[in-house]
């Protein structure tokens, strides 16, 4: 079972925290809060966050605004600003050539949506030049939603649309990232054994 000191989370995790649906890995993502204001972990994220989460979602918990809910967190979440070396790795995730796995030849090509890349980006930057060697990047991502983008490549399972042959150097970096599902390591006992997550292959 993963156990990282280091996490980055994605959008849809903060979104699953406060909207508290679906429930399914609610009491994981409860649990990782908790171990990150008593500083036995760290979460990072990106400040793109900000403008990813709608204010109705912040109403379930009883926040009145998306500063006032990390500076409450403040302890638990350490937001991160894109800078120029972000965004050009960023870019260069977003030009990636992505084939569908589907053997449909009728199946629709994605891209790495925007926000996705510039996720994926941050936390490559955490990695490498910050030094959270071990970051783990948490994620429901799945591929199924769709943005203004369409459906964009599914961050849990994005190395089955970019074939070794046909991977770039930043889509390789993103490969070689963990990247799963927030399952806590220690069993909650009220919830029962830890969910299956799902890693890079």
């Amino acid at each position: 079972m993963n156990d990282p000191k280091y996490m980055f989370w994605d959008s849809c995790v903060f979104y699953r925290y406060l909207t508290c649906k679906p429930t399914d890995h609610l009491h994981d993502i409860e649990d990782f809060i908790k171990d990150a204001r008593e500083g036995n972990r760290e979460i990072h994220c990106s400040t793109v966050s900000f403008v990813e989460i709608r204010q109705s979602a912040l109403k379930q918990r009883g926040h009145g605004s998306i500063s006032e809910f990390f500076v409450g967190m403040k302890r638990a979440f350490h937001p991160f600003d894109p800078n120029p070396n972000i965004m050009i790795i960023a870019g260069q995730l977003r030009d990636a050539e992505a084939v569908n796995p589907a053997r449909d030849a009728s199946a629709k090509s994605r891209i790495v949506g925007t926000a996705d890349a510039i996720h994926l980006a941050t936390c490559l930057y955490l990695r490498d030049v910050i030094g959270l060697n071990d970051i783990v990047f948490h994620t429901f991502d799945e591929g199924k939603g769709k943005t203004w983008e369409g459906k964009c490549v599914p961050l849990l399972k994005l190395e089955e649309w970019f074939p070794k042959e046909k991977r770039t150097p930043a889509i390789q970096q993103v490969c070689d990232l963990t990247r799963c599902k927030p399952v806590h390591p220690v069993p909650n006992l009220l919830t029962g054994p830890p969910q299956d997550a799902s890693g890079p292959q």
